[in-house]
């Protein structure tokens, strides 16, 4: 009985990290978007921004974009990004091809870089 509740405690790690994966994000090319944030949800496990992106032929594409959860997002607060503030935001896109990307940087309307740590998370 004791080796099964060690063994189980041994793979905890293992599956608290094994959600994060990133398999589904093209991290060989990295896309630069500037859009206009809809929705700021800061919450556990991912922070997530809803922001609009206007394409070459200017039509509106709604894009979700990943990033950490808010104990990486130092500095961070619930009204860092709010609806109406114009973002440019870098990191690699699904590869699905849908509108969205695991941000890896981001920079807000008001010239403040917002440090997402992104970069540092992904796994080599």
């Amino acid at each position: 009985m004791t080796n099964k509740i060690g063994l189980a405690l041994l793979l905890i790690p293992a599956f608290a990290v094994a959600h994060h994966g990133y398999a589904e994000f093209a991290q060989q090319t990295k896309v630069v978007l500037q859009g206009t944030v809809t929705e700021f949800h800061y919450t556990n496990p991912h922070c997530i921004v809803d922001f609009e992106v206007k394409n070459d032929k200017g039509q509106i594409e709604n894009w979700q974009g990943e990033m950490s959860n808010p104990l990486h997002l130092k500095g961070w607060t619930r009204t860092s990004l709010e609806a109406g503030d114009t973002i440019t935001a870098s990191g690699y896109r699904a590869k699905s091809g849908a509108f969205y990307l695991w941000i890896t940087g981001l920079k807000s309307s008001k010239g403040v870089e917002l440090k997402t740590n992104g970069e540092n998370l992904i796994p080599r």
